[in-house]
C-alpha cells in the first residue's frame, strides 16, 4: 500500500523556521511507521533526521507523535493510522526543544533533570562484604518503577511543563521515588529534599496525565503523591509549602473552610515583604472584580465545630 508521510522538518543551519515535507512510499500491510521512516531515509531523503535503536519498543528512542498520538514509531503499525486515509503526520513529542527534524534535546528535556535528583543508591554503612538483600515483597514495587525506560511520554503528557519547562517532571520525580523508597539507601531524606524543592513535587497539579501516558503502567503521578506523603511524614523542608500547609489546616480548623486571603499572605510569610509585594497586583485585580478575599475577615461556616473536632481527633492520634 502507498502511504504519504507528512514529516515535521527543522534545519538548525537554515532559517530556523519549521516546516513539513511529504514523502510517498510503498509499504507492506504489516509495516510499522519506523519501516516507513527507514525507507524514506534510505531511498528518498538521506537528510531526514530521526532516532531509533532497539526497534522492539523497549528503548523509547523513537518516541514521536504519529497523527497526533504520542507513541513509538517502531511498534506503531501504519494500518492503525490510515483508516481515514493514506496520510500520516509525524511530529516531535510536545514540551521538548527540537534539534533537527524528529531529533530533540533529550538532555534538556529529561537527562539533566534526572541527574538533578541524584538517581543512585548510597549503601548504608557496614562491613565491606555485607550483602544488602531484601525480600521479594519489598522489591516488587521498586522493580515496577525500575522498569521505566525513559521514553519521555509521561513528561510529554504533563500539563505543567508547557507552562514551566524547569519543572522536574514526572520521569525525574519517579526516579527520585525509586531511590527515596529503597530501604538500602543511606539517606533517602536527601533525595526527598531535592524532590520537594521549588520546581519539584509541589508543582505537580496531580492531573494524572503522566500516568495515563505511561506505557509501562508505572503510575508516575501516584509516585509523586507518595513522595508528597513521605514529605509530610518526615517534615516538609520547602518552607513556603510548609507555611501553605499550616495556614490551610489552621484556617479550615478554625472556620470550617479556607480563608483564601489569609492563605496567600501566610504562604508567602508575614515577614517576607518582597513576597507580599508580589501579591499586590493580583489582589488589586481581584479587588476591582469584587473577588478579593480580605485576610482574617472570615466567618465560620455551618458545621465548623464538627470539622474542628475532626482536626483535634487527628492531632490526638498522631501523638
Amino acid at each position: 500500500m502507498q502511504i504519504t508521510f507528512k514529516v515535521y522538518r527543522k534545519d538548525p543551519e537554515g532559517n530556523g523556521k519549521p516546516g513539513r515535507s511529504e514523502y510517498t512510499v510503498d509499504l507492506s500491510d504489516d509495516a510499522t511507521v519506523m519501516d516507513g521512516l527507514l525507507k524514506i531515509r534510505d531511498e528518498l531523503d538521506g537528510t531526514l533526521a530521526f532516532r531509533a535503536s532497539c526497534l522492539r519498543g523497549y528503548c523509547g528512542e523513537c518516541t514521536m507523535r504519529i497523527s497526533g498520538k504520542s507513541t513509538f514509531a517502531c511498534t506503531a503499525k501504519v494500518s492503525a493510522f490510515t483508516k481515514k486515509g493514506p496520510e500520516i503526520a509525524l511530529d516531535p513529542i510536545r514540551n521538548i526543544p527540537v534539534i533537527k527534524d524528529l531529533v530533540f534535546d533529550w538532555d534538556a528535556f529529561l537527562w539533566n533533570k534526572i541527574k538533578a535528583v541524584k538517581p543512585w543508591l548510597e549503601p548504608r554503612e557496614g562491613p565491606a562484604n555485607e550483602e544488602h538483600r531484601l525480600p521479594d515483597a519489598v522489591m516488587k514495587d521498586l522493580r515496577q518503577v525500575m522498569s521505566c525506560y525513559y521514553c519521555g511520554l509521561c513528561d510529554e503528557g504533563c500539563t505543567v511543563l508547557p507552562v514551566d519547562f524547569d519543572f522536574l517532571g514526572p520521569a525525574a520525580l519517579t526516579k527520585a521515588y525509586r531511590v527515596a523508597f529503597d530501604p538500602r539507601d543511606r539517606d533517602g531524606k536527601e533525595r526527598l529534599r531535592i524532590a520537594e524543592q521549588p520546581k519539584g513535587v509541589w508543582d505537580c497539579v496531580h492531573c494524572f496525565e503522566a500516568s495515563e501516558h505511561c506505557p509501562r503502567g508505572i503510575a508516575p503521578t501516584e509516585r509523586i503523591v507518595a513522595l508528597r506523603d513521605k514529605a509530610f511524614q518526615m517534615g516538609i523542608s520547602h518552607e513556603k509549602v510548609a507555611r501553605h500547609h499550616q495556614s490551610f489546616a489552621a484556617s479550615v480548623k478554625e472556620s470550617g473552610w479556607v480563608d483564601e486571603g489569609r492563605l496567600a499572605v501566610e504562604s508567602e510569610g508575614l515577614t517576607n515583604i518582597k513576597g507580599l509585594m508580589k501579591l499586590l497586583p493580583t489582589a488589586a485585580k481581584a479587588l476591582v472584580r469584587g473577588k478579593a478575599p480580605l485576610p482574617y475577615v472570615h466567618s465560620k461556616r455551618p458545621g465548623a465545630d464538627r470539622i474542628k473536632k475532626i482536626f483535634e481527633k487527628g492531632e490526638r492520634e498522631r501523638k
